[in-house]
């Protein structure tokens, strides 16, 4: 688990650091902080904005979802219908080489994980 204190110490992903690891789209294995105890997730960030992949809530059965996402700064803005059909947006976290801390509305939300 993950506490709000422990990811206070990971710096935000700048602009250009979100532009590099998405331009050319991005397949993320995300989760609930408590590694998927409430939900696990694979979401495809595809080239031009497009959004697809599935969730899966603990003990279901996956549900597909698609939606677009875009920058907006070094914050990601994405919609996850059925899920979440509203524009949400993310601040990512470093945490490692290849996973970022999930930050919506200064919360800690979940983790993505990327190869």
């Amino acid at each position: 688990m993950i506490s709000g204190s422990a990811a206070g110490q990971n710096a935000a992903y700048s602009a250009a650091e979100m532009q590099a690891l998405l331009g050319k789209g991005l397949v993320v294995a995300s989760s609930d902080l408590e590694g998927g105890k409430t939900f696990t997730a694979r979401i495809n960030l595809g080239v031009g904005g497009q959004l697809s992949g599935t969730l899966t809530p603990a003990g279901d059965k996956a549900i597909p979802v698609t939606g677009v996402w875009k920058l907006n700064g070094a914050q990601v803005c994405r919609t996850l219908a059925p899920i979440q059909p509203e524009e949400i947006c993310e601040t990512w976290l470093k945490n490692g080489a290849r996973a970022a801390i999930i930050q919506i509305n200064g919360k800690d939300a979940s983790i993505n994980r990327w190869q």
